[in-house]
């Protein structure tokens, strides 16, 4: 299974860059953005190759994690004999709906520990669910 989730993310990184590359995409490049020098205006962030390049990045971004995921869990299964679980279900190409993207396909370990650990210890003594999600949302926050 893990080696499946190598291949499709080695096999989406290409793709991305078979398609990119006879545009001249460069990361980062060609577009005001807001560098650290530059003056930027709200309709820089709207202009299509700033939102075409933003999308490329996090896409790559999302890849790499599947890759480093896979192939970490792969040693850890190779070495120790543990059974892993897939940490991102690649969440950019098949979430369905945002609760989809953060909840079940986006960091599916930082997920499980959070309700384990927070949501659910702070559900069961003051049994509100606003409180318990504001708890998830503070620790989240400490996290980062």
């Amino acid at each position: 299974d893990g080696q499946i989730n190598v291949v499709k993310a080695v096999m989406c990184i290409g793709a991305l860059c078979t398609i990119l590359t006879p545009f001249g995409y460069k990361p980062f490049g060609d577009t005001n953005a807001g560098e650290f020098h530059e003056s930027i205006v709200f309709s820089d962030y709207l202009d299509m190759k700033h939102l075409g390049n933003c999308f490329a990045i996090a896409l790559f971004f999302q890849q790499g994690l599947a890759i480093g995921d896979a192939v970490f869990g792969n040693a850890i299964q190779t070495v120790l004999g543990y059974k892993v679980k897939q940490m991102m279900r690649n969440p950019m190409l098949e979430a369905t709906s945002p609760s989809d993207f953060w909840g079940r396909r986006w960091n599916v370990l930082v997920h499980s520990v959070m309700k384990r650990g927070v949501y659910k210890p702070v559900r069961k003594y003051s049994s509100s669910a606003v409180a318990a999600s504001l708890a998830v949302f503070v620790a989240s926050g400490l996290f980062h």
